[in-house]
C-alpha cells in the first residue's frame, strides 16, 4: 500500500499543478501527500521502541523521497476550508500567513534531515529523539493550520 501511496505523489503533483484552476484536483493531490508522508512517520514509529538500523535506513529513504518533492502547488489559493468547506482541513489561515506558514514547512524538512541523517548512524535512542522532533515539527504545523476531524 505505501509503495502505492509513493507512487502516486509525483503523478498527484503534475495533475496539481496543470490543476490550479480546480481547487478539489489541488485538494485531493495535497491530501495525498501529506497520506503518504503519515504513512511513513506510521511506519518508522515502532523503531522508536525497537530500533533497526536496516530497516531505519529504508523508512528513511522513503521520507526523504517524500520530503524531497516541492509541495509549493498543493497550497495553490482557492484551496482552504473557507473555499471548499468540508472538502480539506487545511485553514484560510495558511494563505494569510504564508510567511510562517513555510517557515514551519522548513522547520519540518529540517526535523526530517535530521531524522534521516541519524537513522544511518544506528543510535536508536538518537533515532527515538529525531522522531520525536519530527513528530513535533508536524504537530506544530497542524495545531496552527489545520482544522480538527
Amino acid at each position: 500500500m505505501r509503495r502505492i501511496v509513493l507512487a502516486a505523489i509525483p503523478a498527484a503533483l503534475v495533475f496539481a499543478s496543470s490543476a490550479f484552476a480546480d481547487p478539489m484536483a489541488t485538494v485531493e493531490a495535497r491530501q495525498a501527500y501529506f497520506k503518504s508522508l503519515g504513512a511513513s512517520m506510521k511506519a518508522m514509529g515502532p523503531l522508536t521502541q525497537s530500533f533497526d538500523t536496516e530497516v531505519a535506513k529504508v523508512e528513511t529513504a522513503k521520507l526523504e523521497a517524500i520530503l524531497a518533492t516541492d509541495i509549493s502547488p498543493l497550497f495553490a489559493p482557492g484551496s482552504s476550508d473557507a473555499d471548499v468547506p468540508g472538502k480539506t482541513r487545511a485553514k484560510a489561515k495558511i494563505w494569510e500567513d504564508m510567511e510562517n506558514f513555510g517557515a514551519k514547512g522548513k522547520a519540518m524538512r529540517a526535523a526530517g534531515a535530521e531524522l534521516i541523517a541519524v537513522a544511518q548512524g544506528g543510535d536508536g535512542d538518537a533515532f527515538a529523539a529525531a522522531y520525536g522532533k519530527f513528530g513535533g515539527a508536524c504537530k506544530a504545523c497542524h495545531d496552527e493550520y489545520r482544522l480538527p476531524e
